[in-house]
């Protein structure tokens, strides 16, 4: 299974069109600004706490994860794609 990093709003609709339905899905950098779209999309999604925070943002109904969870993540499963389209 392959996790999937997704770093702006173009590598979201990339990631959708491409990734497994049940591969989990990272938003992180600017790409947790598409978290209303990857919500509607994507059940397995995890947001970037920090991400959230330095842009102002709330993590409400969405399951926010740390580095220590990316990392757990990333350890986890065999292959890992990023996404900034």
């Amino acid at each position: 299974m392959t996790l999937h990093l997704v770093f702006s709003a173009g590598g979201l609709t990339s990631c959708l069109v491409r990734h497994g339905a049940s591969e989990p899905v990272v938003l992180l950098g600017d790409g947790v600004y598409s978290v209303p779209q990857a919500l509607a999309a994507h059940a397995d999604l995890f947001v970037m706490e920090e991400d959230l925070a330095a842009r102002g943002l709330t993590g409400d109904g969405v399951r926010c994860i740390d580095y220590r969870d990316l990392v757990a993540l990333s350890v986890a499963h065999a292959r890992v794609v990023s996404w900034n389209d």
